[in-house]
């Protein structure tokens, strides 16, 4: 999965239409139906306001009066094809006078997002540990040593003996400074978090 947290904006012209593409990040339907009315209300004398959004498993495509399946569907397709979730695709476009076909209208609304998502920041989701480890002071350098291959120290906290609070990328590290302190290293507070990553 693939997804964006700023709105792209790109255009091109193809015979001499104008096709301004927007892939907008949406956390739902209603959220993504407003977006597409704040572009409708920034381009009113535009021929078409194309769309296309895949939102959690739910995907939606509108041809916005091109011919049936000429640009809706092919940009929905684009962005399954890249993988993409939680996003938005408009394309507008401004008819310059010459007639694509239809060939030329699916290529037109695919290549145009394609664009956008080749201009895009993209993010994917990454799934983390979060959880306390305590120990001995004796084996701090076990985890000072390790942890950080696989995991971010957030804190530390010392009292009768010391605490780290561990941020694991890979939960095959638990095991392993289990193994490395003789069983020695006590978790609690475990728990799963989900983070965005840039790809």
């Amino acid at each position: 999965m693939k997804t964006i947290i700023s709105t792209v904006e790109v255009s091109q012209t193809i015979q001499k239409s104008e096709f301004i593409s927007y892939l907008i990040p949406v956390k739902n339907e209603d959220e993504a139906k407003e977006e597409l009315q704040n572009i409708k209300k920034q381009h009113p004398k535009a021929t078409h306001h194309c769309s296309a959004m895949v939102i959690d498993g739910i995907t939606r495509s509108n041809d916005d009066g091109e011919p049936a399946s000429t640009a809706g569907l092919p940009m929905l397709q684009t962005l399954l094809g890249n993988e993409m979730d939680y996003v938005l695709a408009v394309v507008v476009r401004y008819y310059g006078g010459t007639l694509l076909g239809k060939g030329g209208l699916i290529r037109a609304y695919g290549s145009s997002v394609s664009l956008a998502i080749s201009k895009a920041e993209l993010y994917t989701e990454k799934k983390l540990v979060q959880c306390h480890a305590t120990l001995s002071f004796d084996l701090i350098n076990v985890i000072e040593t390790f942890a950080i291959k696989k995991a971010t120290i957030l804190d530390r906290l010392y009292t009768d003996k010391a605490t780290y609070i561990l941020l694991i990328e890979d939960e095959s590290l638990m095991d392993e400074l289990k193994e490395l302190t003789l069983n020695q290293i006590i978790y609690s507070n475990v728990e799963e978090k989900t983070t965005l990553v840039k790809l």
